[in-house]
């Protein structure tokens, strides 16, 4: 028996929101639902193999970590997901920046630009956050080292574990000080320190990162007890030019950071391992101060793309819709329906074949798609089917949401004055093709 459409989960906007509503109430439709997104080995992300996830704005970068990380919660994995554009403040941001030096680089005539330098910061956390989920129950081999550079990085017996402290310039140059004079540490790892002793204080931190990179795949954790740290929203919006350009280059050695941590970690072993999803506009913003960052992506990282070639009911991303209905009625205590198309949806949308429509106004995106169909649900929340007035009662609203994203997407590009430009542009022609259309009509 069919449900009501006021009843299908289809989602959130935003995958993290879906999930943790579903977590609230005790239901796994996402999880149990979850599409693959096509050409995607699901293990080489597990596995650490692949540690980058690209894609436009919407594509389900967010739906992908999130299924990745509830697979390695099951397997014993502690994993820990820090977002970009949510966690981190315009204030922490200036926090993190203090006390960092600027290079001032000559461009055209009298003109600077500032370039930034975060890479240490971020080793700084990763290697902080990494270690310092790691206790004695949890290793299989080299427990001596760990211990001795958990000491080393001032993770060991701490009092507090607010974990964006890390990346304060202050705080890493104050922790390098502390950690050099803790001990005692491990004869292997003593000689190191000895020597970076004698290293200028304006090194130090550096040289203990360098102790922790000869010496980290020495620890074996046992299979169960992986530590992952998790990065998502890696975002870029034009708010202010020099906010923008400090924000680049964070996730500019965010990315270059996460892939020498797997390289120097996954060299030995999968205990330890950082995953990273990144929008493809950022990705070419990020070009522009890095290139080599980009080929780092492409090579160790996985893309996702709906728009294959296959015949309309075959797509991949229609099965989206199907799997959340078929969820959604077994949640509800139903024996999930054969062919959810001919019981919940028209045959044809405004003359056109239903699943061929929903894949022209989603342009491919699964974010557009749950927009869409939520707002229909709003028309009549009891009906047992989607009617061509529900889904003509959304367009509007779907219109304008889709436009915010559109800008969202732009803006890591453009600046708020070009977009508005580019908005404008859209406008006229718009109205031109209505003229052209009334005048043969």
């Amino acid at each position: 028996m069919p449900i009501k459409v006021g009843d299908i989960l289809f989602g959130e906007i935003d995958a993290k929101n879906e999930v943790f509503q579903q977590t609230r109430q005790g239901i796994a439709v996402f999880q149990n639902s979850f599409q693959m997104p096509p050409g995607i080995n699901i293990d080489q992300l597990i596995t650490g193999a692949k540690f980058f996830i690209t894609g436009q704005k919407g594509c389900g970068k967010t739906a992908l970590l999130l299924y990745v990380k509830e697979i390695l919660d099951k397997m014993g994995a502690q994993t820990t997901m820090l977002l970009f554009k949510s966690d981190i403040t315009e204030a922490q941001r200036q926090l993190i920046a203090q006390g960092k030096d600027i290079q001032l680089v000559e461009q055209k005539g009298n003109d600077f630009a500032s370039l930034y330098d975060y890479e240490l910061n971020w080793l700084w956390y990763i290697y902080r956050n990494l270690l310092r989920k790691i206790d004695k129950q949890s290793v299989m081999a080299g427990w001596d080292v760990a211990d001795s550079l958990k000491k080393l990085i001032g993770v060991d017996n701490e009092l507090s574990t607010f974990s964006l402290a890390d990346l304060k310039t202050k705080n890493i140059n104050a922790g390098a000080k502390a950690g050099i004079n803790a001990g005692p540490f491990s004869s292997e790892i003593h000689a190191d320190v000895e020597l970076a002793r004698k290293e200028d204080a304006q090194v130090l931190a550096t040289s203990i990162i360098e102790i922790i990179e000869h010496h980290i795949g020495k620890i074996k954790l046992k299979p169960q007890s992986r530590k992952i740290l998790i990065f998502d929203e890696l975002e870029l919006f034009w708010n202010k030019a020099d906010q923008r350009e400090r924000d680049l280059y964070l996730i500019r050695d965010l990315i270059k950071t996460v892939a020498r941590v797997n390289r120097v970690v996954g060299s030995h072993s999968a205990s330890l391992s950082v995953i990273a999803a990144v929008r493809s506009e950022v990705l070419v913003e990020v070009n522009r101060v890095g290139p080599e960052v980009s080929r780092d992506v492409e090579d160790c990282g996985v893309r996702i793309n709906w728009n294959v070639r296959a015949d309309d009911a075959a797509q991949p991303i229609l099965k989206i819709v199907e799997n959340k209905i078929r969820q959604s009625e077994i949640e509800s205590d139903e024996e999930p329906s054969s062919d959810v198309w001919e019981q919940y949806f028209p045959a044809k949308i405004f003359h056109r074949n239903t699943q061929k429509y929903l894949l022209d106004i989603s342009m491919f995106k699964p974010r557009n798609i749950v927009n869409l169909l939520n707002l229909a649900k709003e028309y009549d929340f009891s009906a047992f089917s989607f009617t061509t007035d529900a889904l003509d009662e959304a367009q509007a609203q779907f219109s304008k949401r889709t436009w915010r994203e559109i800008e969202e997407e732009l803006l890591g590009q453009y600046s708020h004055d070009d977009v508005r430009s580019i908005k404008s542009i859209g406008h006229l022609e718009q109205w031109r093709i209505r003229a052209e259309v009334a005048i043969w009509f």
